[in-house]
């Protein structure tokens, strides 16, 4: 199994879209994603492949992707421009990727997708565009999204031909607000 895990999608969507639901008198300043938990939640005890993980270079002194490197996870890092966030750098770097294992594996596996990105699906660009590509050659996939930030035509690709987990479902175990709520164990 591979694993493309768009941290900022997953992150902010978490951050603006169900925190204000889940725990409305929380700091937002204090919300995190917990890795593990998102990453046990994946695996499920699967093997894993690879783990291509991606998203913004954290400011100085930031613990974030140290917590990721805990747990054995490489992240590309990738400045953030001042005017547009990431410019949709982070996911140009898990497209190609994507794209690139495709054509270095020939023998179709199972990939998961983290992300709720389903944008250019109309100029053939994009995760959702490659994922089409790749399951038509064989490929499996996997969707972990919020549903109040997934692109409804990823939602349904993933529902259609492979899974698709509302990680809504999941909220107490892979995120947590620092210096209180913890989060859950997966059991």
């Amino acid at each position: 199994m591979y694993i493309f895990w768009d941290n900022s999608n997953i992150h902010y969507a978490g951050l603006d879209q169900m925190l204000p639901f889940k725990e409305p008198g929380a700091d937002p300043s204090r919300y995190r994603t917990y890795f593990k938990g998102l990453l046990d939640l994946v695996v499920n005890g699967r093997d894993i492949d690879e783990i291509y993980f991606s998203g913004s270079v954290p400011p100085k002194n930031d613990a974030l992707w140290n917590a990721v490197k805990r747990l054995g996870i490489t992240p590309s890092l990738l400045p953030r421009s001042m005017t547009d966030g990431e410019a949709d750098t982070t996911d140009h770097v898990l497209q190609l990727a994507l794209l690139r294992l495709a054509l270095d594996h020939p023998v179709p596996d199972t990939i998961a997708l983290l992300t709720g990105d389903g944008a250019g699906l109309n100029k053939g660009e994009g995760f959702l565009s490659d994922a089409i590509r790749l399951a038509g050659n064989g490929w499996k996939f996997e969707v972990y999204s919020w549903d109040a930030a997934c692109n409804r035509y990823l939602r349904k690709f993933a529902e259609n031909g492979g899974r698709y987990i509302r990680l809504e479902d999941y909220y107490e175990n892979i995120t947590f607000i620092e210096g209180d709520r913890q989060a859950v164990p997966l059991k």
